[in-house]
């Protein structure tokens, strides 16, 4: 049941996203760059937990990089986020807020 929220909450961000990307030329930058953070933190969240109730409890408790382990592949969101992402729903998002 928790991988199937958690699937769900992947979902919205996706749609979530999307809907940003057909609509960004009605909202402002500033309400882009916010409205694109919490959908980054809502996919993140559901990455995080379906991985995390994806693995047996007596394998996560034995390994050890665990936390290293997510904390590397949040790392890796983020910096395609700020990258990859942001560039496509504000372009000279750095110069003019």
């Amino acid at each position: 049941m928790s991988r199937r929220i958690f699937r769900l909450i992947i979902v919205f961000a996706i749609l979530l996203a999307i809907y940003l990307v057909a609509l960004k030329d009605d909202h402002s930058k500033v309400f882009l760059i916010v409205a694109s953070s919490i959908t980054f933190l809502i996919f993140s969240l559901g990455i995080h937990g379906l991985i995390a109730h994806s693995i047996r409890p007596d394998t996560k408790g034995n390994i050890i990089v665990y936390p290293l382990l997510m904390w590397t592949l949040w790392a890796v969101l983020f910096l395609l986020f700020v990258f990859f992402i942001i560039p496509v729903y504000c372009p000279d998002f750095l110069m003019e807020l």
